[in-house]
């Protein structure tokens, strides 16, 4: 499905975000980013950087740890397809 780290990224970003029930821009407004940066990142165009991670993270409760985690999971499970 995703085929490289960052379209997973992107896509735990989104499913995580829509699990907790909420739009691009409450994401962006918990995680202190803007709007547009939110979808580029759920499309895969822009890369986090770290700092951005730990604010994503934060916003959807979780630890950076098992965000990447999830990321992880997802892109190898991809591969391996």
């Amino acid at each position: 499905m995703s085929g490289e780290p960052i379209k997973a990224f992107g896509l735990v970003v989104k499913e995580m975000r829509k699990a907790r029930g909420l739009s691009q821009e409450a994401l962006a407004d918990e995680a202190q980013l803007d709007r547009t940066f939110i979808s580029q990142l759920e499309t895969g165009t822009k890369q986090p950087s770290l700092t951005t991670i730990f604010r994503l993270a934060a916003a959807l409760r979780l630890q950076a740890s098992e965000l990447l985690r999830r990321v992880e999971d997802m892109h190898s499970s991809d591969k391996a397809i």
